[in-house]
């Protein structure tokens, strides 16, 4: 009877970056293979540029999972054009010097875009037919996430196709 009465309300699950793809970068034999990594830069509408600019300055709740090295860090260096980090604390923006881990923080999205792209590279080489007179040297590369986190609370209705889209970028 008293369940009826006090339903239980469930908070939406929360998005975490390990549950989102990220894509991998090819095998390079040949230096030419590197040509197509090169991005050139597409001229910016003023009013498609504003809209970036307000997106980038909204709130966003994340938490930043702790990793499993061995003297992993208790915060997360995170700059934007020489300034560090805006949390929001007792209803006011605070600039501090990095982003704590472990615990739920509400930042900027450009900051949260900040920690989502710093990735780190694995890489591992084979040599094919190295008794041969042309050996290949094969590069093998794994981009994997610098600082997981989750995003407890993002109140615009794009930031799964956006985060995911960052996600994805190889760069």
């Amino acid at each position: 009877m008293e369940a009826q009465n006090a339903p239980v309300r469930r908070p939406r699950p929360e998005l975490h970056t390990d549950d989102l793809p990220i894509d991998q970068k090819p095998q390079i034999e040949f230096e030419s293979e590197l040509a197509d990594e090169v991005v050139v830069a597409p001229e910016v509408l003023q009013k498609e540029y504003m809209a970036a600019l307000a997106f980038a300055e909204e709130p966003v709740t994340i938490r930043i999972e702790r990793t499993a090295e061995k003297f992993a860090p208790h915060v997360i260096d995170c700059w934007c054009n020489g300034k560090g980090p805006e949390i929001l604390v007792n209803g006011k923006w605070v600039e501090f010097k990095a982003l704590p881990v472990g615990m739920p923080v509400t930042t900027k999205r450009k900051y949260v875009e900040i920690v989502a792209r710093a990735k780190v590279d694995t890489v591992n080489t084979k040599v094919e037919d190295r008794q041969s007179d042309n050996p290949r040297n094969l590069i093998d590369r794994y981009t994997s996430s610098r600082a997981p986190f989750s995003v407890i609370q993002d109140r615009n209705p794009l930031c799964a196709e956006w985060l995911t889209n960052l996600l994805r970028v190889n760069g």
